[in-house]
C-alpha cells in the first residue's frame, strides 16, 4: 500500500512507529482495566462465553452488573473487530495485486486487473474475502485441522521478518547500502541499495538489527512446538508440516512455472519528456522509451 502513499519514504515509517506507540498504549491500558475488573480468570474461562472462546463477555458481565452495560461494551469490540477487518482486507488485497503483477502468483494476469472506472484491484478484493470465508469453513469439521492452518501465519510471518531482516544485516555488515550523496554523481552501477531518509545508521542500527533476526529466529523456532503436554493427535502443533507444505509448493512453482515470468519487482516510475509524461513500469519498457526518444 505504500505505492499509493505520497513521499512514502517518510510517511510509512512514522505511521508504524506512531501505530505501535499509540497501540501499544492503549492495549497495556485495556489489560490493566480488565484484570482489574476480573476476580477470577479460571471462572471467566469456564463459563458459557468463555467455552466459546470469548471469556470477555462474562467479564463486562460481571463488571457492568447489567445485560445492557455488557451488551453496548461487546458491540464496540465487534465494531473495532469489523474495522479492522477492513483494514485487513485493504492490505491482503493490496499484497495479492503487487505480488500478483510482478508475476509472482498463479494466474498473475487474471488477479492483477483493475477497474478503469474505480481504480480498485477488484479480482484481489474478492480472493482476499473469500479464501478465509474457505477457510473458515474448515472449523466446521475439524477444529484441528482449523488451528493447524491457522497456525500457518505464525512461523509464516516470521519466515518473512527474519529474511528480510537477515538480507537487511547482511548489506549493513558488508557495507553494501550507500547514502544519497555517495550516489548522487554516480549513475553507472545500475540496481544500487540507497538509504530512505529514515533509518538508524551505524554500530546502532546493526545492533538493532542482529536483535531483530535473533528474536525472529526464537519465535520462529518455538513456533512449531507443541503448546500442551502430553502431546495428542489433537493437540499436536502441526504448523511445521503446514509450513513444509507451502514452502515446498513454492519452490516446485518456481521451478516449473514462475522462473519464466517472475523477474522480481516491477518499478514504477514516471519519465517527464518535453512533451509531457508517460508512465511505464518495467526496466524493459524504461529502455524501449529511452532508445524512441534518442
Amino acid at each position: 500500500m505504500a505505492e499509493e502513499i505520497k513521499n512514502a519514504e517518510v510517511i510509512v515509517p512514522w505511521s508504524m512507529v506512531a501505530s505501535t506507540l499509540l497501540n501499544g498504549a492503549l492495549g497495556w491500558a485495556i489489560v490493566i482495566a480488565v484484570l482489574f475488573v476480573t476476580p477470577d480468570i479460571s471462572t471467566a474461562l469456564s463459563s458459557s462465553t468463555g467455552v466459546l472462546g470469548f471469556p470477555f463477555m462474562d467479564i463486562f458481565y460481571n463488571a457492568t452488573g447489567t445485560l445492557a452495560g455488557s451488551s453496548v461494551m461487546i458491540a464496540i469490540v465487534i465494531a473495532i473487530a469489523v474495522a479492522s477487518s477492513f483494514a485487513l482486507l485493504a492490505t491482503s488485497s493490496r499484497l495479492i495485486w503487487a505480488f500478483a503483477r510482478d508475476q509472482g502468483l498463479p494466474g498473475s494476469r487474471f488477479i492483477s486487473r483493475v477497474q478503469t472506472n474505480t481504480a480498485v484491484p477488484i479480482i484481489a478484493v474478492i480472493a482476499s474475502s473469500i479464501v478465509p470465508c474457505l477457510i473458515g469453513l474448515i472449523n466446521l469439521g475439524s477444529s484441528t485441522a482449523f488451528n493447524d492452518v491457522l497456525s500457518l501465519g505464525v512461523s509464516s510471518l516470521y519466515a518473512s521478518y527474519v529474511i528480510t531482516e537477515v538480507l537487511l544485516l547482511w548489506r549493513r555488515c558488508t557495507g553494501a547500502i550507500r547514502l544519497p550523496k555517495d550516489v548522487a554523481n554516480d549513475s553507472n552501477e545500475p540496481n544500487q541499495l540507497i538509504w530512505g531518509p529514515f533509518h538508524l545508521p551505524g554500530i546502532f542500527g546493526i545492533l538493532v538489527n542482529a536483535f531483530a533476526v535473533v528474536f525472529g529466529i526464537i519465535i520462529f523456532f518455538f513456533s512449531f512446538w507443541p503448546t500442551v503436554t502430553p502431546v495428542t493427535a489433537a493437540k499436536m502443533n502441526f504448523s511445521v508440516l503446514m509450513t513444509g507444505s507451502v514452502l515446498l509448493f513454492a519452490i516446485f512453482y518456481y521451478i516449473i512455472w514462475a522462473r519464466k515470468t517472475y523477474k522480481g519487482p516491477i518499478i514504477e516510475i514516471t519519465l517527464v519528456p518535453t512533451t509531457g509524461s508517460i508512465e511505464v513500469g518495467s526496466a524493459s519498457e524504461i529502455q524501449r522509451f529511452c532508445s524512441n526518444v534518442a
